[in-house]
């Protein structure tokens, strides 16, 4: 069994996400720092701030899946697809909405940007191919 450390509980996860966004201003250091300390939530915002629109989640997926897939690798495209999905739903979309970085229609599967989104623009840094070369955090 795999212990995923993004949902785990706190005392501040148990609060309403607005009153957490009271307690420390749009995001503390450890919150950018959490948010930005994987690879594919970064990839997630990345697509969001290119798109500057709502995003289907089956092509939001399938970037980060081709992204991550190795043509050396075992796992078939559609397995990493399928993990990525998974991963997606469970954790990385939840944390980035309770922080109104981003809206998740799970009816119609559309990722939107969120009212807070645009502060991640600055602290991820692209090249020429609209792609993120680090992250920083000052």
């Amino acid at each position: 069994m795999t212990i995923n450390t993004d949902r785990l509980t706190t005392a501040l996860d148990r609060r309403t996400p607005s009153s957490r966004a009271q307690l420390d201003g749009p995001f503390s250091q450890a919150a950018a720092r959490r948010i930005l300390a994987n690879d594919r939530r970064r990839e997630v915002l990345r697509c969001l701030l290119v798109e500057d629109g709502p995003l289907e989640m089956r092509t939001l997926v399938a970037r980060i899946a081709d992204d991550e897939h190795d043509a050396t690798s075992v796992t078939p495209l559609l397995e990493l697809r399928q993990r990525v999905h998974v991963s997606l739903c469970r954790t990385h979309l939840p944390l980035l909405e309770d922080h109104h970085i981003l809206s998740y229609d799970r009816i119609r599967g559309l990722v939107s940007p969120g009212a807070t989104l645009s502060v991640f623009e600055s602290m991820l840094e692209f090249d020429g191919l609209e792609r993120p070369i680090t992250a920083r955090l000052e």
